[in-house]
């Protein structure tokens, strides 16, 4: 059975002062201290800037051997592709400093609700796969037309792993789709704010979303099944407004450790 490590999308939210972390806390020990909540975590900042290397080597530095990251990759790769073959070698470069102490576990590829599948975007994730074939990735698709049994044969070839997420069914969004195409299990909680989600909405209002125990409890199942198949099954929280992700994510996890001593299973790690 493939352990189940659960954490959140993104760390270092301002507004996380207070509903997580201590207002007496030095900005630049927020990571430890996550990282003693929390066994692994989602870095999005790679989506906006790659960061320089030197910063890279620093924030490895500051968790100790067993903590994990998941690093999404940057918006050229998905959403701006004009400048993906300038920007693919530079993302892979800070992927080995990842990787070289063994903290990568593994990249996530997500594409916006605009990327259909088409031909030619297929033969571009095709590339894009093998290309970070090494790194572990993981594929999100935003446009529900996507979840096929064509692309998770696909994904299971190039040993990519597939991303399920939670969110509203909306527009072209896609619903949860309870698969596995590799050896990685992968979750993204982004919450049921559906009126945010279909009007225009700010960043904030639309991952401002606190899951109820109810909501929460119908995953485990699903969860403790997914990890009878792969290596490791990653929960990352997105809803980050004021904390909620990482709320969400301590209520999950209590709700998984009940669930197995219930079962008299193996505690999880």
């Amino acid at each position: 059975m493939g352990k189940i490590l659960i954490g959140t999308s993104g760390f270092a939210y301002e507004d996380w002062v207070g509903p997580f972390y201590p207002p007496t806390l030095n900005k630049a020990h927020r990571l430890e201290y996550y990282a003693r909540r929390f066994p692994t975590v989602e870095i999005n900042s790679t989506f906006y800037q790659l960061p320089a290397l030197p910063s890279v080597y620093g924030m490895l530095n500051k968790v100790d051997t067993g903590f994990t990251f998941f690093v999404k990759a940057h918006k050229d790769l998905t959403h701006v592709l004009r400048n993906a073959e300038e920007t693919l070698p530079r993302f892979k470069v800070m992927l080995d400093a990842y990787q070289k102490v063994q903290k990568l576990a593994g990249v996530l590829l997500q594409f916006p609700e605009r990327f259909e599948p088409t031909e030619k975007n297929e033969e571009y994730v095709r590339r894009l796969l093998d290309s970070l074939h090494a790194f572990r990735p993981v594929v999100e698709f935003r446009h529900s037309q996507w979840l096929s049994d064509k692309t998770m044969a696909f994904l299971t070839e190039h040993h990519a792993g597939y991303c399920i997420v939670d969110m509203p069914e909306v527009r072209n969004l896609p619903g949860s789709r309870i698969e596995t195409t590799s050896d990685i299990g992968y979750i993204r909680f982004h919450g049921q704010n559906r009126d945010q989600w279909v009007k225009a909405s700010t960043r904030d209002a639309r991952y401002d979303y606190d899951y109820s125990e109810e909501e929460l409890r119908q995953w485990v199942p699903v969860l403790m099944n997914l990890s009878k198949d792969v290596k490791e099954v990653y929960v990352y929280f997105n809803n980050h407004y004021r904390g909620k992700a990482a709320k969400n994510a301590d209520s999950l996890r209590s709700f998984l450790e009940s669930y197995v001593i219930g079962s008299n299973m193996p505690r999880m790690p």
